[in-house]
């Protein structure tokens, strides 16, 4: 189903980690629809984004705006129901089933994304994580470790495009973690 998914990817000032990250993941997943916003604006970035991704679009602001409205941007090009995100530092080594996750988030409404960091890089202490077994797949949610973290970062993830909507879009929240806690009082 990776005509479902769109991967956006947050990126700028960093084109050869920009083409690591790109590399890797294209090696492991296939993603037909794909944008990107530079929110620096720097033509390296840029040229790198085209020279991996030429398929890829790449959506521009007029002037530097920030993380959360350049996501915001970004997001309302989006056509498909579900949003892959990815910065532009993200080396993958793993392949990923983006049916599964879809499937996922179907199954259990109240989780607000899945997460393809591993938990090993998170925090040690996540390694003996009580496992939620679905139909489509284990996972383990972590947002009771830390009151404002892990109920929505913004590493690589699958998320419904839905959810953002609902949100109102990220920037009437400053910061990751207020989304994090913004969410989990919604439940």
């Amino acid at each position: 189903m990776p005509e479902a998914v769109t991967l956006c990817i947050t990126m700028g000032k960093r084109p050869e980690l920009l083409q690591q990250t790109l590399r890797s993941l294209f090696e492991r997943v296939q993603v037909d629809h794909v944008l990107a916003v530079n929110d620096f604006l720097d033509d390296d970035t840029n040229d790198a984004f085209r020279d991996v991704c030429p398929w890829g679009q790449l959506v521009l602001p007029p002037h530097h705006v920030g993380h959360h409205p350049a996501v915001d941007l970004l997001y309302q090009h989006v056509k498909t129901p579900y949003v892959f995100h990815c910065e532009d530092d993200w080396l993958f080594e793993h392949s990923i089933d983006l049916a599964q996750c879809q499937q996922l988030l179907s199954e259990e409404p109240a989780l607000s994304m899945v997460c393809f960091r591993s938990i090993r890089d998170v925090a040690e202490a996540f390694t003996h994580e009580p496992v939620t077994q679905a139909k489509a797949m284990p996972y383990v949610r972590l947002d009771q470790h830390h009151a404002q973290w892990y109920g929505y970062p913004f590493n690589p993830h699958l998320a419904s495009l839905d959810l953002w909507r609902s949100l109102g879009g990220f920037s009437q929240l400053r910061k990751e973690r207020h989304i994090s806690r913004h969410l989990r009082k919604q439940g």
